[in-house]
């Protein structure tokens, strides 16, 4: 990667030596790191995820109205890869003129995303295209007496209230620009106001997180956001609140792939953990990232309204996350093994006594792309193995039918996963004798489709015999 390229993104691959007594605190890597990381897996996911950008870039620059934080995330993802990218290049200029506009000024009022297209445009050397003094003021004027700049507006309260998102991006984008350093300070301690005794941060002073925020759904990326805001502040890893900040993220960030659509919270662990040299610690979110991968190369986080769909917001931040992961050497790292979920179909829905039945376990998922194993029982004393197995039942009743799904993983070794389901055995038809014949003191019962009125037709017949040997009997007598 080119020196400028790499001096422009140093907000998110800033190297600070780590004390052994902050090792001690975070929390050492874990015994079963053995396996070397392999780059070509993340440069292959990343370029899937720039293509998917390439992709749905318009021919203005815009990935939509009011989406100015998704199109400066895609546009900085892309520079950032290739910094003559002419998708990047109308991104750019479009957002150029959005933060030269004072009518947009006019239509913002929350500092979150003219923060984060300031910081896109001031990281990728775009800065000539944008009047930093106007942009500067204009942004300046969301910060509040408490330091922190203005959010959203607050039913409950009935006002609006400042946020740690929105100081985050402000913090970030004045910080990247060099415009206005006189209100960091501030807002830097404003954030320290918002964190919580387990080290994570606030939305507000009494709001958690709010999973509508865009750029800020979960404790997660809040707290990685406010440390990488406070970290271009000019807090280092020596300064207590970011120890307890980084503590939470490694008890709390996404890494986990048995667990889906984290994809936002893990690109802003990944930068948050990076800037701070906790190498380890990052590549664990950015193999998580890979994990959540859509077929289509984009990635979607699972509070989006649109989910699981991609979009360029989630795909922009996890590309960045990725391309700063490319720079880590000399770290180890094997992600644990998740284990697998057993499902399975039965066909036919209606079973009876003699007939074959499906079992068919296709549906079963290892989200590490394990081989499995499948074992069968079906609550008569019989037992099978496969994916798909027929069984036949020899009588009738309730039986639990249990599917036992095992992977092939390992660390911690191979895993498993159990599904039950009871299903009802009804008796078979039963089928009319040839020659069956009827006396007058007999009882037939008939079962199966028509089968009443075959009564009825019976016991009529029944009847009008009998009043014919009647009328006979009385013809004789006279």
């Amino acid at each position: 990667m080119p020196a400028f390229k790499v001096y422009a993104l140093a907000i998110f691959a800033i190297m600070i030596a780590s004390s052994t007594a902050f090792h001690e605190r975070l929390g050492a890597p874990l015994a079963h790191s053995t396996l070397p990381f392999q780059p070509n897996n993340v440069a292959s996911g990343l370029q899937q995820a720039l293509d998917w950008l390439k992709v749905q870039d318009p021919t203005n620059g815009s990935y939509g109205n009011y989406y100015e934080h998704w199109t400066a995330a895609a546009a900085l993802a892309l520079w950032a890869n290739d910094s003559n990218s002419a998708e990047a290049a109308r991104s750019y200029a479009y957002l150029a003129g959005q933060l030269n506009s004072p009518s947009f000024w006019g239509t913002i009022g929350e500092a979150d995303v003219p923060g984060a297209v300031l910081y896109s445009i001031a990281s990728s050397l775009n800065l000539g295209l944008i009047n930093s003094s106007f942009v500067a003021s204009e942004l300046a004027q969301f910060q509040q007496s408490n330091g922190g700049f203005s959010g959203y507006y607050d039913f409950n309260q009935g006002q609006t209230v400042t946020s740690s998102v929105d100081s985050d991006m402000a913090v970030l984008g004045l910080t990247a620009a060099s415009l206005d350093s006189s209100t960091i300070p501030f807002a830097a301690q404003y954030l320290l106001t918002l964190q919580n005794p387990d080290g994570s941060f606030n939305l507000t002073s009494t709001v958690r997180y709010d999973a509508i925020y865009s750029l800020g759904p979960d404790s997660v990326s809040i707290t990685a956001l406010t440390l990488l805001a406070l970290n271009s502040a000019g807090y280092t890893i020596a300064d207590s609140g970011v120890i307890e900040g980084l503590q939470f993220l490694s008890a709390a960030a996404p890494t986990s792939r048995c667990i889906t659509g984290r994809v936002y919270s893990a690109a802003l662990a990944a930068l948050a953990f990076q800037t701070f040299h906790e190498n380890y610690r990052a590549l664990e979110n950015v193999f998580y990232i890979l994990s959540q991968q859509s077929q289509d190369g984009g990635f979607s986080e699972v509070s989006r309204s649109s989910y699981p769909r991609s979009n360029a917001l989630d795909t922009g931040w996890a590309s960045l996350a990725l391309e700063q992961s490319l720079q880590i050497q000399g770290v180890n790292y094997q992600p644990s093994n998740c284990p697998p979920v057993a499902a399975f179909t039965i066909s036919p829905e209606t079973i009876v006594v003699g007939q074959s039945v499906q079992f068919n376990a296709s549906t079963s998922i290892d989200v590490d792309g394990d081989q499995l194993s499948y074992n069968w029982t079906f609550g008569d004393g019989s037992s099978g193995e496969g994916e798909s197995f027929s069984h036949v039942y020899a009588q009738s009743g309730n039986f639990t039918v249990t599917l036992t799904v095992r992977d092939s993983g390992t660390d911690p070794g191979p895993l498993s996963d159990a599904r039950s389901m009871t299903v009802q055995v009804r008796p078979g038809t039963v089928q009319k004798s040839p020659g069956l014949t009827l006396s007058r003191g007999g009882l037939l019962v008939l079962a199966g489709v028509g089968g009443a009125a075959i009564v009825l037709l019976v016991g009529a017949a029944f009847y009008l015999g009998r009043k014919s040997v009647k009328a006979s009997r009385f013809s004789d007598s006279g």
